[in-house]
């Protein structure tokens, strides 16, 4: 029963914010008794899926757990998403060719054009994310051609033969000044934090620049200092 309700969710019968039918309703479903279906709730609502309001009903969670990731540790969005145990997806995927913007050369070492990958990132169907990773056209050739889809470091290991090993990561303020930041709150709202990501193989060479925008809302970032 509990599992079949958290499937339910999963499958958007029931979404974020919706309230579930009645005890009654549910344990005649789902032919239990009363005490068997309030310790299946009370486990949903433990484990962050469900909320109760008291004299109003059960609702189904609106807003995501928090989302941990210790900045020590290189994972790709999709893999913190998975792991923190939600449905991870894509949407609104572009690939474009533009000319490198300034930054970009600074930091890719190179002035040739660029292919930037723009994607919203969801965790059970909600936007958790908005980014561009920014890709030197001589790395990529005419890998995304066809389009791309999954995470992006495996693109370089399974499809170029390029493992990332590191990368160097600042934490930024937004900028509405800034046209890619404003495109981001567009998509996510004002509430977020951005990672600007320079990403490196193993023999220390710039491969690709990622800007990261996450809703600081689900994502929490942290290091050990010694």
């Amino acid at each position: 029963m509990k599992e079949d309700i958290q499937r339910q969710i999963s499958a958007g019968i029931f979404k974020p914010e919706d309230k579930l039918p009645s005890e009654p309703e549910l344990a005649k479903a789902y032919n239990v008794s009363r005490p068997t279906l309030r310790e299946a709730l009370k486990m949903l609502q433990r484990e962050g899926v469900l909320i109760s309001k008291n004299g109003v009903g059960t609702y189904v969670n609106g807003r995501l757990s928090v989302i941990e990731n210790p900045l020590s540790k290189l994972q790709s969005l999709g893999e913190m998403i998975k792991n923190a145990g939600y449905k991870e997806s894509e949407s609104n995927v572009r690939i474009i060719r533009q000319k490198a913007e300034l930054d970009w050369q600074e930091k890719l070492c190179t002035d040739e054009d660029m292919i930037v990958v723009e994607r919203i990132r969801t965790a059970d169907g909600q936007k958790v994310a908005f980014y561009y990773n920014i890709i030197p056209v001589s790395i990529v050739g005419d890998c995304l051609k066809e389009g791309f889809s999954g995470a992006i470091f495996d693109l370089f290991t399974n499809r170029l033969g390029i493992k990332i090993t590191y990368a160097i990561t600042e934490i930024c303020a937004i900028n509405q000044a800034n046209e890619l930041d404003r495109l981001a709150i567009n998509q996510l709202g004002s509430e977020i934090l951005l990672l600007k990501q320079l990403h490196f193989d193993a023999k220390d060479r710039p491969i690709f620049y990622s800007l990261d925008y996450l809703l600081n809302s689900v994502f929490k970032f942290f290091i050990k200092r010694e």
